[in-house]
């Protein structure tokens, strides 16, 4: 039977369906790290940074949010990451602009590692004199406030209000810490206070989104330019 035209256009069709599932598969093989501190970053980061503003594919560009779960467990992450395939890609480590985040910096001189404190520009000052902040204050302090009142953030218990925190609240001081004083004075334990939750709100209130997703996402089209996914059998032989 003679081959026609349809089928020489169904077997490319085929051959461009398959090229296009090894190539996504491949991605994620040699998919681009994104650490971030907790939970919070890892429920926001992927809704932000795929938002248009930033326009970070993640499937596309085989990008993975990995949570080293606190800024104490970073030296750990990246003593275990040295120990894993994952080393030969490159690896963008988010962490909070606070003391204790600075204090870690000297766990990401390596040449696979590119720390990205957030957020970019400091906002707070803090008690050492220093400027800096953490995920919290990468959003406009409107957009925290706010965020603070929706949903179940604070607990049933919870008897102060927006207009109350809003009086007494200081944009160049640290924020969370200011939420929890003011939680604690007002029928509730800090600890009480749902962090995610707040996360989601201002991730879903921020309009636009902050500057510091928008150059993170940058940060990681810049890398996979620089290191672009390769098709599985594009290998040098050791001729």
């Amino acid at each position: 039977m003679a081959t026609t035209i349809e089928d020489i256009m169904y077997d490319e069709m085929i051959n461009e369906l398959h090229y296009e599932a090894v190539m996504k598969n491949a991605a994620l093989d040699q998919c681009i790290y994104i650490f971030v501190e907790g939970e919070s970053e890892e429920a926001t980061f992927q809704i932000l940074l795929e938002d248009q503003l930033c326009g970070l594919d993640f499937e596309k560009n085989g990008v993975v949010v990995a949570n080293y779960n606190g800024i104490g467990n970073l030296g750990h992450a990246v003593r275990l990451l040295r120990k894993t395939l994952s080393h030969d890609r490159p690896i963008v480590v988010t962490y909070d602009d606070d003391l204790e985040g600075k204090r870690k910096l000297k766990y990401l001189n390596d040449p696979l590692i590119t720390p990205f404190k957030m957020p970019q520009t400091p906002v707070v000052e803090f008690r050492d004199g220093s400027w800096g902040g953490s995920f919290e204050e990468v959003f406009s302090p409107d957009c925290f406030l706010k965020s603070c009142f929706e949903g179940a953030v604070l607990p049933e218990t919870f008897t102060g209000s927006l207009s109350g925190f809003t009086s007494s609240f200081d944009t160049t001081k640290p924020w969370t810490p200011q939420l929890a004083k003011y939680a604690s004075v007002n029928g509730c334990h800090p600890a009480s206070i749902n962090k995610v939750l707040l996360a989601e709100n201002m991730a879903h209130n921020c309009d636009p989104v902050p500057d510091s997703f928008i150059k993170l996402a940058e940060t990681v089209l810049n890398l996979r330019k620089q290191n672009p996914v390769k098709h599985p059998a594009d290998i040098d032989l050791p001729i």
